[in-house]
């Protein structure tokens, strides 16, 4: 297991949403500016998170809201039998824990896949600041549905596919995103392995890894372990499907 990068590591923190390179991806750019002060004050800014470390479990009691703001997260569950089931891959400047504010409990894991970091927001001191705050508060539940909403439609959409349309949104989709925070979008390295991705989309390893092997030839990837290089896109959204390109270009 890694060990957590420190602050000095990471960086010298910044101490105002403002200032940080993510503002334009994170919720906090919709936080009326009257109450970006408030925020400012209670967060937690840039906290090390090590590979293979838990930021909660399920049925921890909420304490914070997390916000990445490097690395890779995964949240899963575990199933009656005791099986791992693969909700989502977190990237730099998306919400993770929204979903334990009904039972102020979290329903499921969240585990770094690399070395990252995130800003905490401490719940009550947050729910202090929602008290005082109409507009906070519907900013909250209109990002809590756009997540059921995504998550939803993701689900009903993959579900539909073969397995290789399945993997090909899957790229995409992490391309888009990857693009959107300033990473190269057309060469990356995927954080999570094959097995996580297989659960994820709900397929066997061996199965992504052909799929993978068939793109490869095909010559719309250039794949060597954990390297992917998208070559063409184009071919890759045939594959997926282009009914599905707003959810292949994804809002994460």
């Amino acid at each position: 297991m890694s060990e957590p990068i420190s602050l000095k590591e990471a960086g010298q923190p910044t101490t105002s949403c403002r200032d940080c390179g993510l503002f334009d991806l994170c919720f906090a750019q919709d936080v009326a500016e009257s109450r970006r002060d408030d925020l400012d004050r209670i967060i937690r800014r840039q906290r090390p998170l090590g590979r293979d470390v838990h930021l909660f479990h399920a049925g921890q009691k909420l304490k914070s809201i997390c916000v990445v703001r490097s690395g890779t997260v995964k949240t899963y569950q575990i199933s009656r039998d005791g099986d791992e089931i693969v909700t989502g891959f977190h990237l730099p400047g998306e919400l993770i824990g929204l979903d334990a504010i009904g039972n102020e409990a979290h329903p499921e894991f969240a585990v770094a896949l690399e070395d990252s970091r995130y800003c905490e927001i401490p719940y009550r001191e947050l729910q202090k600041i929602l008290d005082d705050s109409p507009d906070l508060n519907h900013l909250l539940l209109k990002l809590l549905s756009i997540d059921m909403a995504e998550t939803r439609e993701l689900m009903l959409v993959i579900n539909r596919l073969d397995a290789r349309a399945r993997v090909a949104t899957f790229l995409l989709n992490l391309s888009r995103r990857l693009t959107r925070r300033g990473k190269d979008g057309d060469r990356f390295r995927l954080a999570m392995d094959r097995r996580d991705i297989a659960n994820y989309l709900g397929l066997t390893i061996e199965t992504v890894s052909r799929t993978l092997s068939w793109m490869q030839k095909q010559g719309m990837l250039a794949v060597r372990g954990k390297l992917v290089s998208i070559v063409e896109s184009d071919a890759l959204l045939d594959v997926a499907g282009r009914e599905h390109e707003d959810l292949v270009a994804g809002t994460g």
